[in-house]
């Protein structure tokens, strides 16, 4: 096994010099993203703004490029959680996104935009900060672990854990995945449950307070990756959909890392030392002051925006939101009607609304100007965006007509995908929803209903001769995803 073909979270590393600590920046860089939504669920809460610091060292070079395309993947698994899942207006918040990656990402480069970003944290907000990239103990007898940036100098992983649990703030998260490539063919599990974000992240990021502070494998381990992600990554992303607190959260990701790591390292050489075990120097605990079953707290939960049938929204507004909250604002002006939806993801979502009331059959609702106006704008919105999130009416192989016919998922090569709506489709809806990006790259297919059904999206479909296509971040991660839920319903459907 060569240097980097293993995750050096503490493993070591040589000829990358000496250590370097965290220090005052040279030159003050700001770039803040940030929304400015009204509050919804308190005015003592109408200022809070989570901040969101990812960096993804994606541009090493030399031997230790192997990890780029995994990091690529882990920057789109991350920023997925909070352009989706966290909803502004109706947790009565704002969201600062920010990224350091490519380039970009030098050891002072990140450390520079770090000290700015970290200026702008306030007294009641989270700060939630991700690193992906290589790792190394420098130092075996002092075990401290370091952090190898993308020029290939280091900086000490607790001096900047130290730094930012030193910030002003009521909860401070801080994750470090140092992954390598491991075998393209081993299948990251990352666990068979249903998910359903948005709640269990409001009691995630603003029900908790103190320092979460994670890293990919305790001191002495190896810490894995795939070309889909790091481990820690993947899993910790999904169990942050599934549990309301910090160590239900990592207690279901370092089980399953540690598990699926060890099927592993035994099936290759029978060895038990290189196991992954991700590890927590401290975790988060619940906010009294923020109980589930506050009825205001779980009725705003409850809603995307919640006074969309009394007042016009505008684009700005509206641009805050990725494609399925927008999906979901939309459909929540007609579920107030009673709206009988045929899909099943809208009708099990909706079915978890208190306010909800289906009437059986009912596709009719009068709609108010306001309302239907902003039916329009969110619409528009959507489609802007690279959408709408799901077409209409799924056309599948047999299903008969002529002429070209709309994606399941039109921007699936661009966007990431949401497990909250690919775990809702059938296995035939999957498929073609997995073979859409395919088609894009004029793959040539066996099947005779799948080739059937492509030659009917002639605007891109034309060639048929790409046997071996590259498929860019967002597809590779759309399609191990579609993947995922396939085998989670019993395998891939066979046309």
């Amino acid at each position: 096994m060569s240097a980097m073909s293993r995750l050096h979270q503490s493993g070591s590393i040589t000829g990358i010099g000496n250590a370097i600590l965290l220090r005052k920046p040279k030159w003050l860089l700001s770039w803040m993203v940030a929304c400015s939504l009204s509050a919804a669920l308190s005015s003592a809460h109408a200022e809070r703004t989570i901040h969101v610091f990812g960096v993804y060292c994606d541009a090493y070079t030399g031997e230790s490029a192997a990890i780029n395309g995994g990091v690529a993947i882990d920057k789109i698994i991350v920023e997925n959680i909070f352009q989706e899942h966290v909803s502004p207006q109706a947790w009565g918040v704002k969201l600062n996104l920010y990224a350091v990656n490519g380039t970009r990402a030098t050891r002072d480069g990140i450390l520079s935009e770090f000290a700015s970003f970290a200026e702008g944290v306030g007294a009641d907000d989270t700060i939630y900060v991700h690193f992906s990239g290589h790792g190394a103990i420098l130092n075996q007898a002092s075990g401290e672990q370091f952090l190898l940036a993308c020029d290939n100098q280091t900086f000490s992983r607790e001096e900047w854990a130290k730094q930012i649990d030193a910030l002003p703030c009521k909860l401070k998260i801080l994750v470090t995945d140092c992954c390598s490539t491991f075998f393209d063919q081993f299948v990251v599990a990352e666990g068979d449950e249903p998910v359903l974000p948005w709640t269990t992240l409001y009691f995630l990021l603003l029900g908790h307070t103190g320092f979460v502070n994670i890293t990919a494998a305790a001191p002495g381990q190896p810490a894995w990756g795939t070309k889909d992600g790091g481990y820690l990554t993947i899993n910790l992303e999904s169990d942050l959909q599934r549990f309301r607190t910090w160590p239900q959260v990592f207690a279901a990701t370092q089980a399953r890392v540690y598990q699926e790591t060890g099927d592993l390292v035994r099936g290759m050489n029978g060895a038990t030392s290189e196991i992954q075990k991700p590890f927590a120097y401290s975790l988060a605990t619940p906010d009294p002051n923020v109980s589930a079953s506050d009825a205001a707290v779980t009725r705003a939960l409850e809603y995307v925006i919640a006074d969309s049938n009394q007042r016009y929204l505008t684009e700005d507004e509206a641009n805050q939101y990725g494609l399925e909250q927008l999906y979901l604002a939309r459909n929540e002006i007609f579920g107030r009607h009673g709206y009988d939806f045929k899909s099943d993801f809208l009708r099990d979502y909706f079915s978890r609304c208190s306010w909800y009331q289906a009437r059986p059959g009912f596709k009719d609702p009068s709609l108010s100007g306001i309302e239907s106006a902003n039916v329009e704008l969110l619409l528009q919105v959507e489609k802007a965006q690279g959408g709408p999130y799901i077409s209409g009416k799924t056309i599948l192989p047999g299903d008969g007509g002529s002429g070209e016919i709309p994606d399941m998922f039109s921007y699936s090569s661009e966007q990431s995908l949401s497990r909250t709506i690919l775990q809702s489709l059938s296995l035939q809806e999957l498929s073609i929803a997995r073979n859409e990006i395919y088609a894009r790259h004029d793959y040539p297919f066996a099947s005779r209903a799948l080739q059937d059904h492509f030659a009917r999206k002639s605007s891109y479909y034309r060639d048929q001769s790409a046997t071996d296509p590259t498929f860019n971040s967002f597809e590779q991660h759309n399609i191990w995803l579609i993947e995922k839920v396939e085998r989670i319903l019993g395998g891939a459907y066979k046309w």
